[in-house]
């Protein structure tokens, strides 16, 4: 299969503005063959070149040509919660979500997957990294069914499964007189058994195997479909937890992906549990290094776990959306940057961020951070901003040397915007404009892997309006969209108790 995109404007960071005039695109199978002007690539010389076969053409002109954006953290299953929760901390927020989810079945969870997809193509999304959550005991078929929507939808995705083992939260609420053991969330982290540990093992031991057979299936499947694997985060799991994830990814040259101190509150009990930071834990542990994505780090402050992240390769993952209307804090992430750390993109679950819109995030990104600076020469520019979004989430993916930038001889993941449109005309520099000023609207056409899965604003691959209907119709009977009973309150309002119990702890020093 080829492709040829003809007389397209293009993201080129060493042109005058960033916008290289009237070139094309040669793809062949998945990959970009040739980028040159116009004048010298088109359809004559493409013919003339053994191999070219059957030939797609593109009329680019009026049309701008970017790599396809990468979202580096999100939470498939939060679709069908998205905009109903508000000023909420994290914490009191999972009881939350523990306690109003209720049991996916496997079609919700190939549905929350479609949406996804469906929305972030759409939007100019053309990878996604999905920390996959279940309210229950994981079997096989909710892994199978998400990825096989995102096998259907055409998108490049990632899907790590969360999975935990010793819940230190618990164990210092526990220490501080608060007892959430008896919540939902609470339960489904081992409760009051008094077995819980050897029982969380066993789990461990079974879903590992699980996860071990499913990666042999789908790892690399169509050459766009990659398994991950997801410690749900640094205060859910034991080192031995980690070893094993860190050795499994490894076996099936995969990633994995953990969320990191998104809140003080975690920070606070890593801390106290294994008297250093997370990140010093993980560097201890040996387990800080390049396969290693940490959606959020928020709470990475000292120079030294600074500079432990650059020296590893890991890759922290901005979710700034998330971050805000959870109050969990911001990033460091100027800090961050200036130590030479790759950092990525991600627009989080749509119950904490709300879409699954990475436009939004990185015009955040750009912009929040300026308030901590006084120095406007430090504050985040569009292009660092930008390739957060596409080289950074790339990174992530393992794909750092071949996604994320519109290069010969890299994946063709790339998308065609329209230039001639009131949100981005005039065509100044190219980075602010697509920061500060695209959302979306100007995407008309998406591929990925070499095909075209969205043609003039319409996706080709799914029915997009019986979706959205079985999506509608599905979320119905969830528990959440129902008055909370009283004990779903009662648990909520216990962990609000803890939350405060401990933010008071921290801003006093403790």
């Amino acid at each position: 299969m080829s492709l040829l995109i003809e007389h397209v404007d293009l993201l080129d960071p060493s042109a005058p503005r960033a916008i290289a005039r009237d070139q094309s695109i040669w793809v062949i199978e998945n990959r970009i063959r040739r980028i040159a002007p116009a004048r010298e690539l088109n359809l004559a010389t493409v013919l003339s070149e053994p191999g070219a076969g059957n030939i797609e053409v593109i009329n680019g002109r009026g049309l701008f040509a970017i790599p396809g954006l990468v979202s580096a953290h999100t939470h498939s299953p939060e679709n069908y919660m998205r905009g109903a929760t508000e000023r909420m901390p994290l914490e009191p927020w999972l009881v939350w979500l523990y306690g109003t989810c209720g049991e996916y079945t496997p079609r919700d969870h190939y549905l929350c997957a479609a949406m996804s997809a469906i929305e972030m193509l759409l939007s100019g999304v053309t990878a996604s990294l999905d920390h996959l959550w279940h309210g229950g005991l994981w079997r096989r078929e909710y892994l199978d069914a998400t990825l096989q929507a995102y096998a259907d939808s055409g998108i490049r995705a990632a899907v790590a499964p969360m999975y935990d083992d010793h819940d230190y939260v618990l164990d210092v609420a526990d220490a501080l007189g608060h007892d959430l053991r008896g919540s939902i969330y609470g339960q489904s982290h081992g409760g009051y058994r008094p077995d819980r540990d050897a029982y969380r093992r066993a789990v461990l031991e079974d879903t590992l195997a699980m996860f071990d057979e499913w990666m042999r299936d789908w790892h690399g499947r169509e050459g766009r479909l990659q398994t991950f694997l997801g410690p749900a985060a640094g205060q859910l799991v034991t080192a031995e937890c980690l070893h094993r994830s860190l050795a499994l990814a490894q076996k099936h040259g995969a990633g994995v992906h953990m969320h990191c101190v998104e809140t003080r509150v975690q920070d606070y009990c890593i801390r106290r549990v294994h008297g250093k930071t997370l990140i010093h834990w993980l560097a201890d542990e040996g387990v800080l290094c390049p396969q290693l994505s940490l959606p959020h780090s928020v709470w990475v402050r000292s120079e030294a776990d600074l500079d432990r992240l650059a020296q590893s390769g890991a890759v922290p993952v901005h979710n700034p959306a998330a971050n805000l209307k959870l109050g969990s804090g911001l990033m460091p992430l100027r800090a961050m940057l200036d130590r030479g750390v790759t950092v990525a993109l991600g627009v989080d679950g749509a119950c904490s961020s709300d879409n699954q819109n990475l436009f939004d995030a990185i015009k955040l990104a750009a912009l929040i951070h300026n308030l901590n600076h006084h120095d406007p020469s430090t504050w985040i520019t569009a292009r660092e901003a930008f390739e957060a979004g596409t080289l950074g989430g790339a990174a992530a993916l393992l794909l750092h040397d071949q996604l994320g930038a519109l290069r010969e001889g890299w994946l063709a993941d790339i998308v065609l915007l329209e230039l001639n449109t009131p949100l981005l005309a005039p065509a100044n520099d190219a980075y602010g404009m697509l920061v500060h000023c695209e959302t979306g609207q100007s995407v008309r056409h998406v591929i990925v892997n070499g095909r075209v899965v969205v043609r003039d604003h319409r996706l080709l691959t799914m029915n997009v309006e019986a979706l959205v209907a079985e999506f509608n119709e599905r979320v119905e009977a969830l528990p959440f969209r129902h008055p909370l009973d009283d004990k779903t309150k009662d648990d909520i309002q216990r962990c609000w108790r803890f939350w405060e119990d401990v933010m008071t702890r921290v801003v006093q020093g403790e």
